[in-house]
Parts: structure tokens; sequence; C-alpha cells
């Protein structure tokens, strides 16, 4: 089967690095150790709660390594000589105006394995982030959006956000 690249910065990759490794810790340590305990402690297991959550869990963590291990193999970082200071691309990062309403903020943007809205880092794969590739500081972008057109300027754009 021949997976498809995932293009990652340099910090996402490091962040989903150290987030696999926790994953396998928890999978592979804490939980086999809670779930040994409460098989001793908890006698019958089909009424034991806290093994069956601690099961759950587990399948929790087993998706989550699987998915990150995937990601991890699939994945290609993009050198900080490739991120332009010049136009909006992976790992751009830049100020974007909303032009009706006068508001701006920073962002980055990055493959859809990155994305995490509460630290401003979207998605090349969203309605904005596909709007913005190759868009220029000074350049006006409108965006449609399941609740109407948004209109865009970008104000500057920096190898990092």
């Amino acid at each position: 089967m021949n997976k498809e690249t995932i293009f990652l910065t340099k910090e996402g990759h490091a962040l989903m690095q150290t987030e696999l490794e926790l994953a396998k810790k928890i999978l592979y340590e804490e939980i086999p150790e809670k779930l040994k305990a409460s098989k001793i402690n908890g006698g019958d297991l089909r009424e034991n709660k806290e093994y069956m959550y601690l099961q759950s869990e587990q399948q929790y963590y087993e998706r989550e390594v699987r998915r990150l291990t995937s990601i991890m193999e699939a994945a290609e970082i993009i050198p900080d000589e490739e991120i332009s200071g010049e136009e909006i691309g992976v790992g751009s990062g830049f100020i974007l105006q909303d032009v009706e309403i006068r508001e701006s903020g920073t962002f980055t943007l990055v493959s859809p394995a990155e994305v995490d809205l509460e630290n401003n880092k979207i998605s090349i794969a969203s309605p904005v982030g596909t709007a913005l590739i190759g868009k220029r500081e000074g350049d006006d972008v409108k965006v449609d959006l399941p609740w109407g057109t948004t209109h865009f300027r970008v104000i500057t754009i920096n190898k990092r956000a």
C-alpha cells in the first residue's frame, strides 16, 4: 500500500513524536499496571466498572498509537529553507485581517495532521487554508464559508509564526 506523504513542520513533527511516546507509555506501561491492580482488587470482572473503563481507555490508546504511528511513517519534515517568507504555504506564519470587521490575528498554515485551532494553526485543506495558498502580503482573499463569504487581507507573512 502506497501511503500519501504528510508534510509536517519541524515543530509539528516533534510534537507528534512526543505525543506518540506518551501514548505508548500509557498503553504499554500504565494501563497494564492499572488493569492488573483492578483485576486483583475488583472481584468479578463483569461487574468491575474500573476494569471496564480501563479496557475502553486501552482501546482508545491503541487507536491513538496506530494513528500517530501512521502519520509518523508517512511524515516528511518541511525544511525551514523551503518555507517561504514571500507567499503563504505550509509552515508560513502570517497576519490575516477580516476586512469587514477590521480584526486580525496571527496564524500558521499547516497540514491537516498538525491542525491546532487553539494555537491558530489552520489546515491547508480547510476553505481558508486552500484560499490562502500562494497569497502574498497585501492580497485580498474571499472565502466561501458555510455561513457566508468572508473577506480577508494578508497583512504580513513570516517564515514562522
